[in-house]
């Protein structure tokens, strides 16, 4: 066998990333859950937009294949959370050909104190695949970035024993 042959064998028999290839997912839009009793604020909503941006890419990253949620979107519109309407993000998820549905926050409870989490499930059968939340400290672009980094690597697809 030549050198050349090795790498492509270890190639063809190399795990997916995170064991997540090819695997369609409907990320549904970031939601805030904002305790604080404070309104929300300008900075936040551009944040919001920004970690789920990142959150995408991250997932693309792992080997899913993000599914646009845009044509169910008129239809989630109708609920206040999709974290608490009893599993309907399963049915739109299914609607749209995804074989895992991802829903993610951000928890405020004052600018210091905020925790980001992530639940993924089987559109089939609604188990969590995988879950994961953080505690960050600060309300900026690098706290919530940073912390959806540490949640990706270190707990969602950190290496199970």
């Amino acid at each position: 066998m030549s050198f050349v042959a090795i790498p492509l064998l270890l190639a063809l028999f190399a795990a997916p990333a995170a064991g997540a290839e090819g695997t369609r997912l409907v990320l549904f839009p970031l939601e805030f859950v904002n305790t604080s009793l404070e309104p929300l604020r300008e900075d936040e909503r551009a944040r919001i937009r920004l970690a789920e941006a990142e959150l995408r890419r991250l997932l693309g990253a792992k080997g899913y294949v993000l599914v646009d949620f845009g044509p169910v979107a008129a239809k989630t519109a109708a609920y206040a959370s999709l974290r608490e309407c009893g599993g309907c993000e399963l049915d739109f998820a299914r609607e749209l050909g995804a074989r895992e549905a991802a829903l993610a926050w951000v928890g405020k409870t004052s600018n210091l104190i905020l925790d980001i989490t992530l639940r993924i499930a089987d559109v089939e059968t609604g188990k969590l695949v995988r879950k994961g939340s953080v505690s960050i400290r600060g309300n900026t672009d690098e706290s919530w970035l940073r912390g959806l980094r540490f949640l990706i690597e270190n707990v969602v697809f950190a290496p199970r024993s």
